[in-house]
């Protein structure tokens, strides 16, 4: 692969008053496609945001909670829970999701006491806003604007809280809202009227709530949250289905998306998404948890993080927080319209008495345009012989050119071209039922070489594979005397998800390997597919030597890093490099380090010292042929050569007297944590010793993250191993908050009142246990998608189990 320096930036796009910097980032590829992608480029941070955020007129000791970020003519607007015993709901604007303008209360109903979670959503004229106020069942409020003011529409519909509405691409509406055990999903009538709902298979073990769909290319993913918004353990989770909305779903490895439980940032989640201002983004909004008000309710702040998709697979580019992040990306061009275009941007003509403006900017051959327009001024001026209004793309001259037609006569849209003088019309579609062309509507066109996408108020009703994307203006033509009134129009040389190339990675964090290559290259240097990936999501095959995956990353503090590759089973043999920081190592990848349970095994790549800040990180092949689905990169923590842990985090009371430690009232199951979340390869050691009050297991605790306790919550509100002692057996069980795992089992009797030795070696994905100084381990396993790094702890929901001191020494 070709190796250029390059400089990759944006303009600057000013300061950012919440900031203590402000994040835009843009890569200077080669050529449109990004088809030479530059190790060793400058990666020039000129603007950033940092979580979390501080807004204008906040709700005083109560923050924002539950927010939610709506798109429309180019502008975000923000809602949030309003604070107990408080009326009225507040908004804010932004037009690049960074800077927020306060619009005041959108309404001051008195129902509104304590509205929780307001959600809102745009058809065909009306805004429609969902809320359960104080919890005690939901509203549905009716505005002509995105401020307000809003106004009562229905009675109390009940459905528990957290409602949220989906329309697809069909024009079917759906309603979620939370419950216990999972999130509800209902069929709607109308914006009014909703129907019986069935629970989906989106649980988080206990109360679930926060839910939101979202489709994209062809699948509907679901983001969910639990269990209580005071735990520590608030996380977001997601699912994603190819079917229906409302159908069963399949929840990836890779959840929880969004959670952190350290003592300066934990509690995230009730989250929304919504798409960035270049149109191909998207981003997810949540909370974090500050603490509880003087009244009671809780303290909350807002974040943003950029979503990153990988066909079935969803991930966040964070959590990020105390440090600058890249910024959103603006289009390339927009511009907003309040009528009629302004000539210094655009360009006038007459067509076959239509009257057309193009702008004077062009796309690349892959973009998405936006338009916005009100295409009747009343319903008498729908004329069928001035009814049409085309919104235009790849535009080059009067004979060549792309557009889509609205027809008011017939209510249909149509893809149509223009080549050298003559017209053909490739696809047509109806509009949804009752449109009225009177109201604002939004058509939105990606295209690219897969093809063209056309969507109506987001609602996806044309796709054709044969009109491959061209470069060109983009524009408006309509029959004389239609009169339409322009709004936003914009459009960015991204489509199809093409600016996730562009995102600057997080360390610690996941790198999906289809992020880290050059689609020009694709056939050549890579293959890219998803045949025999288990979640769904694109693998890359290095096919060629010094085939490699670049990623800029933003390292969130100096120290070493382990670096660790999934790659497939097949790869075994061949030799891959990596170079992060000022360290390149070649690693052989052998038979021995893949499991033999799966195709594919995560496995650790070495420690790498990585300064704070942007930098590179490249893995490159050297030898044979590998797979690779995703880098992953986690901060490391020394470990010590000999060390008794000391518990720091103490859920359930204990007696720690007389060297040994027990749970003192088994009334509440006790947890203890300690050490530090990088540590990796390790053993630790302890004896444990059962005895005649014994009624439940004991459990050794190894390789944790995500600690937290909370009455409303599930059990294991933890990451990592657990091995547990009980009735005759050994159990090794991979936990992940509501995902228990038994993985492994064995006999083993433990002999009351007598002590019993027991050893745990960690190396790599490889979980060794020994019991009594055998030097054959009693139980072995490798874990596929091994947890590298974590804490160490001990459970147990009974008395009479004796814990000596646990130790831990390093491996190296």
């Amino acid at each position: 692969m070709k190796r250029m320096r390059k400089s990759w930036r944006l303009p600057v796009m000013g300061l950012i008053a919440t900031a203590a910097a402000a994040v835009i980032v843009v890569f200077a590829w080669d050529g449109e496609h990004k088809s030479e992608r530059a190790f060793e480029g400058e990666i020039v941070m000129e603007q950033t945001y940092q979580n979390p955020m501080t807004l204008d007129q906040e709700w005083e000791d109560y923050g924002i909670g539950d927010p939610y970020v709506m798109r429309f003519n180019g502008k975000y607007y923000l809602y949030c829970s309003t604070k107990d015993w408080r009326v009225g709901i507040k908004a804010w604007s932004s037009e690049d999701l960074i800077h927020w303008q306060y619009e005041g209360l959108v309404t001051e109903e008195p129902l509104t006491e304590g509205a929780y979670a307001p959600e809102v959503v745009y058809w065909n004229g009306s805004f429609y806003m969902y809320t359960s106020p104080a919890g005690k069942g939901h509203y549905v409020l009716r505005s002509d604007t995105p401020t307000g003011p809003f106004t009562i529409e229905t009675e109390n519909l009940g459905l528990s809280i957290d409602g949220s509405v989906f329309i697809d691409d069909d024009g079917k509406w759906y309603f979620t809202n939370a419950a216990s055990g999972g999130i509800m999903a209902s069929l709607m009538e109308d914006p009014y009227t909703i129907g019986v709902g069935d629970k989906l298979n989106t649980s988080l073990g206990h109360w679930t709530e926060g839910s939101m769909i979202i489709k994209r290319q062809g699948r509907y993913y679901i983001t969910y949250t639990g269990n209580h918004v005071f735990s520590r353990g608030y996380r977001v989770n997601y699912a994603v289905a190819h079917d229906s909305p409302n159908g069963i779903y399949t929840i990836p490895e890779n959840n929880p998306i969004v959670i952190s439980t350290e003592d300066d940032f934990n509690g995230l989640g009730h989250s929304s998404t919504v798409m960035g201002p270049d149109m191909d983004s998207y981003y997810i909004v949540y909370h974090n948890l500050i603490g509880s008000s003087a009244e009671g309710p809780p303290v909350r702040m807002m974040n943003m993080d950029r979503l990153l998709f990988n066909g079935d697979k969803m991930s966040v580019a964070g959590p990020t927080h105390g440090f600058p992040v890249q910024a959103p990306a603006m289009p390339g061009f927009y511009d907003h319209l309040d009528g009629m275009p302004q000539e210094e941007r655009w360009e006038r003509t007459e067509q076959q008495d239509k009257e057309t403006w193009v702008t004077k900017e062009g796309t690349n051959s892959r973009f998405t345009a936006e338009y916005n327009a009100v295409i009747l001024n009343s319903k008498e001026a729908a004329d069928p012989e001035a009814s049409v209004f085309e919104t235009l793309f790849s535009y080059r001259d009067a004979d060549n050119f792309r557009g889509i037609r609205v027809d008011g006569d017939t209510m249909s849209m149509s893809l149509f071209e223009i080549k050298q003088g003559q017209e053909r019309i490739i696809q047509t579609a109806g509009l949804p039922d009752e449109m009225d062309l009177t109201k604002h509507h939004t058509l939105r066109t990606e295209s690219s070489k897969e093809g063209t996408l056309v969507y109506w108020d987001n609602l996806l009703l044309i796709g054709s594979e044969e009109t491959k994307g061209e470069a060109g203006t983009i524009g408006y033509r309509w029959s004389a005397g239609l009169q339409p009134i322009l709004g936003y129009t914009a459009f960015s040389n991204e489509a199809g998800g093409s600016s996730d190339q562009s995102v600057i990675q997080q360390a610690p964090g996941t790198m999906e390997a289809v992020h880290g290559i050059s689609g020009e290259d694709e056939g050549k240097l890579y293959s890219v597919s998803t045949e025999n990936t288990p979640d769904g999501s694109y693998a890359v095959t290095l096919l060629q030597k010094d085939s490699a995956l670049s990623f800029p990353v933003y390292a969130r503090e100096e120290g070493n890093y382990l670096i660790s590759v999934m790659v497939a089973k097949d790869g075994a043999g061949s030799k891959l490099s990596v170079r992060a920081g000022d360290k390149s190592k070649e690693i052989q990848l052998k038979l021995e380090d893949f499991s033999e349970e799966s195709e594919w095994t995560k496995i650790p790549l070495g420690s790498f010292h990585l300064g704070q800040g942007a930098q590179w990180i490249s893995l490159t092949r050297e030898k044979g042929e590998a797979t690779v689905r995703y880098i992953e990169t986690e901060l490391l923590n020394p470990v010590p050569s000999q060390h008794t842990v000391d518990f720091t985090k103490i859920y359930g009371s204990w007696d720690f007297t007389g060297g040994q430690t027990t749970l003192r009232n088994e009334a509440r199951e006790g947890k203890l944590f300690g050490g530090e979340s990088g540590w990796s390869d390790y053993e630790v050691s302890f004896q444990l010793t059962s005895t005649d009050e014994v009624s439940a297991e004991a459990s050794l605790l190894f390789r944790t993250a995500n600690e937290s306790d909370f009455p409303d919550q599930v059990k294991d509100a933890f990451r990592g191993y657990e091995l547990s002692f009980n009735n005759g057996l050994v159990k090794l069980k991979r936990i992940n908050y509501e995902i228990n795992e038994e993985m492994a089992s064995e006999l083993l009797e433990l002999g009351n009142n007598k002590p019993t030795d027991v050893r745990v070696r960690l190396e790599g994905a490889t979980i060794g246990i020994y019991i009594d100084g055998a030097e054959k381990p009693l139980l072995t396993w490798m874990d596929p998608n091994a947890f590298l790094t974590g804490r160490v702890g001990i459970r147990t929901g009974s008395q009479g189990w004796l814990f000596s001191p646990v130790t831990v020494k390093s491996l190296d």
